[in-house]
């Protein structure tokens, strides 16, 4: 379900928003002096939607409205004081969650803290092997890359703790189907100010002790590799099922009497394969190979098996396609941004900077961290969202020269298109609004 209107209710103890999505256009602005909480908006929709509910319930606010396309509202009330349960006389923090649909009475269900431990948290990442404590009270999931606090961690795994460990202060139900399948029809993803941060890696051949961190824009590099690799494999084993198969194809073909291309049809075709080809050979995603050489005036036998051959090419060139629209966008916008430094994409380092006079390879931690924020945005959006997400974006305008916050928008409007996404960005930044002031919202201090 497409979100179209969001209202929050006293945020801080005296905010009110009401902010309309613009569904349409794929954009939303927010924009506001500091203390608006253009940033707590977008850890509300990100904790509720990624139903983290231990985080939703411990930002101040009273109550968030959530309304779509087909006019369905979901109302998330914050239960506290004298609706809100008591441990150890302390009164905790509970949700109400409503969904009102067009007839009939709302679908309710409560959520509560639920659960309790007596033992050192320092053996939560002994139980579940893919987390990995970085604070106090905080831990990285590897798998997600979040970082999970004591509760979320309960909430997600105590199924994976030893009988006896966990106590359950509460019989907590599950999450109802109606609130997962409306929450899960709206996939959402926060990008926080804070995202040139390490990203937590684990040598599993030295176990724990062989922890160790790397920048995002490392980590995202050695992601790529990983990816583009993953692609040609599946590349490489469709080609060899068309190949092994070609013969047969041929003759079937012949059978059916099917038609027959003219040499100019031919010679087309073959022309835009070979710019396709050319357009990969540049991103780094496939080898430049030898070309065939085709003759003028081909015959009949000859043409009847380059159609066959045309149509293997272009099936195959499908399974990269979506990868390649992706990576040569992504290099395209980074590129255009970097002045003495191009990027590169290659199937064993995954991205690869050098110096444009001299072609010098250079540490992409090394790079400012403007161009950090622009790779890491750009690759963040293109490569690690599913279609049909709805992307947050913390402070755009972060460590980026004014000229590149002109060029947010028009990037991201086309990355929206490449990618399927929609957006809503919390700036304090004129120039990222630029001339888009259409699809900017004004959050009010209220004084």
């Amino acid at each position: 379900m497409t979100l179209t209107h969001i209202s929050v209710k006293k945020l801080f103890g005296e905010l009110d928003h009401e902010i309309p999505v613009h569904w349409r256009e794929g954009l939303t602005l927010l924009h506001g002096p500091n203390g608006t909480g253009k940033t707590s908006v977008l850890r509300i929709l990100d904790s509720l939607f990624n139903k983290r509910f231990s985080r939703l319930r411990k930002i101040p606010v009273e109550e968030l409205v959530v309304t779509f396309a087909d006019e369905t509202r979901l109302v998330v009330s914050w239960r506290t004081g004298s609706r809100a349960r008591k441990r150890r006389g302390v009164s905790e923090v509970g949700l109400t969650f409503e969904l009102h649909g067009s007839s009939g009475d709302p679908e309710t269900w409560i959520w509560t803290p639920g659960h309790e431990f007596d033992f050192p948290l320092g053996m939560i990442d002994d139980f579940v092997p893919h987390l990995l404590r970085v604070g106090p009270q905080a831990w990285r999931d590897e798998r997600t890359g979040q970082v999970l606090d004591v509760e979320e961690v309960f909430d997600r795994y105590s199924d994976q703790m030893p009988a006896g460990l966990v106590r359950n202060v509460a019989s907590a139900p599950k999450i109802p189907a109606w609130l997962l399948e409306t929450l899960g029809s709206n996939p959402v993803y926060l990008i926080e100010a804070q995202r040139l941060v390490p990203q937590i890696s684990r040598n599993p051949r030295r176990g724990r002790e062989g922890s160790n961190q790397t920048t995002t824009v490392a980590f995202y590099g050695e992601e790529l590799a990983s990816k583009i690799k993953n692609a040609l494999a599946d590349y490489a084993e469709y080609s060899q099922s068309l190949d092994s198969t070609f013969p047969n194809r041929l003759l079937k073909t012949q059978r059916e009497g099917r038609r027959v291309p003219s040499d100019k049809e031919i010679q087309a075709r073959y022309t835009a394969q070979a710019d396709r080809r050319k357009s990969y050979v540049e991103i780094g995603l496939i080898d430049a190979g030898d070309e065939l050489q085709l003759p003028e005036n081909l015959d009949h036998a000859a043409r009847r098996v380059l159609d066959t051959y045309l149509d293997d090419i272009d099936d195959k060139f499908d399974r990269l396609n979506g990868l390649a629209q992706r990576l040569q966008l992504f290099l395209e916008i980074v590129n255009g941004k970097l002045r003495r430094v191009s990027l590169e994409a290659a199937r064993e380092g995954g991205l690869i900077a050098r110096t444009r006079k001299k072609r010098e390879l250079i540490d992409l931690e090394s790079l400012s961290s403007g161009e950090q924020q622009e790779i890491v945005i750009a690759y963040g959006l293109l490569f690690r969202e599913l279609a049909g997400t709805l992307v947050l974006i913390d402070e755009p305008e972060l460590s980026l020269h004014v000229s590149w916050q002109l060029d947010f928008i028009p990037d991201l409007l086309r990355i929206a298109k490449v990618a399927d996404l929609e957006f809503v960005a919390a700036t304090h930044s004129p120039q990222i609004v630029n001339d888009r002031w259409d699809l900017a919202v004004a959050l009010s201090d209220g004084v």
